[in-house]
């Protein structure tokens, strides 16, 4: 395992104090917030009956709220929730209803014995369980197994669409880059497309691990190469296709997987610079992208639009397509933006 892959910091030394079902999940909950550290000793469903109730007590907006009122409520849960231990021992998590997270003997082969917060624990298990089913994708028409930290699309509509815009397009196929590649999706689709060479970067060490075992699934490896870096990567020569599936709102980056949901200032301003040095004459710039920032963020200055008007690219074609409402009606779309260099 590279030791630049991320994963929960293990709580080697700690003073938590022991709690168990017999403790009222209320108070559980009342003294993480007041900065006390526990560690479940019984079953991992008292720990997780305690993360509801601290949910509860720090009055969980909900996913429909604001942006704000998220991002508040986010930053206090994993504050306190990071004091709520479950003890690990063998690299297995020490309670007898523990969910199998088998991440744990991969991520820490530099200890058996330890303390892991019980929502990380989760979170392990979760995706362990995302990695050995995989997910569908009727783009790809096979499954992809994302490692543990790698972002996963969780609706279609927008790699559909770029599937639309990637059966239209007439340029050349000779090279092409995946910017923030992620679980790979829509580089698997260049190749799929027939592109001789596709890079995926992506600046998550592992995203780039999660694509390379989802190439080794593969019965016949792709045209795909592979490289840990920030936006664009090294420099391999002109590209006649830059892609990317940025972030869709501006916000603060607590976590690594974090950069695959919220973009910060100058974060587009660099792709633009490097986009320009690096495409091909004739080459196009595509972003898959949501309307979700006008309709949660009406204030923040649209990244594509503001860098149309500064005049480097003109908008050679847009398309947009409803998202199927989850819960309730919503107004979002996602959106493919084609540009060109003026």
């Amino acid at each position: 395992m590279p030791a630049a892959l991320h994963r929960p910091e293990p709580v080697l030394r700690h003073r938590a104090e022991p709690v168990d079902r017999n403790v009222p999940k209320a108070q559980a909950a009342a003294w993480l917030c007041a900065g006390r550290s526990l560690l479940v000793t019984d079953r991992f469903a008292t720990g997780l009956d305690m993360l509801t109730e601290l949910r509860v007590l720090l009055e969980d907006p909900g996913e429909d709220a604001g942006y704000v009122k998220k991002r508040t409520f986010r930053e206090a849960f994993q504050a306190a929730s990071k004091r709520l231990l479950a003890p690990v021992v063998g690299r297995k998590v020490a309670l007898p209803d523990a969910p199998r997270a088998g991440f744990l003997a991969e991520l820490y082969p530099d200890h058996a014995d330890f303390a892991l917060p019980v929502e990380d624990a989760k979170v392990l298990s979760s995706a362990w369980d995302w990695y050995e089913q995989g997910v569908y994708f009727p783009v790809l028409g096979y499954r992809v197994h994302p490692f543990y930290g790698t972002y996963i699309p969780a609706r279609m509509e927008h790699l559909e669409l770029f599937g639309t815009w990637l059966a239209k397009y007439q340029g050349r196929r000779e090279r092409a880059i995946d910017v923030g590649t992620g679980s790979g999706v829509l580089a698997l689709q260049m190749a799929k497309a027939g592109f001789a060479r596709v890079l995926a970067t992506d600046i998550n060490p592992n995203a780039i691990e999660s694509v390379a075992r989802q190439l080794r699934r593969l019965p016949k490896a792709p045209p795909i190469e592979l490289e840990h870096a920030d936006l664009l990567g090294t420099d391999r020569g002109p590209l006649d296709l830059i892609v990317s599936n940025p972030p869709w709102m501006k916000g603060d980056v607590g976590r690594t997987l974090d950069l695959a949901m919220y973009f910060q200032d100058g974060f587009f301003e660099r792709f633009y610079d490097q986009a320009l040095q690096r495409l091909a004459p004739g080459g196009r710039v595509v972003f898959v992208f949501s309307n979700i920032i006008e309709l949660s963020q009406p204030d923040v200055p649209h990244p594509i639009q503001t860098e149309l008007d500064r005049g480097r690219f003109r908008l050679v074609e847009k398309l947009t397509r409803r998202v199927k409402p989850l819960r309730r009606r919503t107004r979002e779309k996602v959106e493919v933006w084609e540009l060109a260099v003026v």
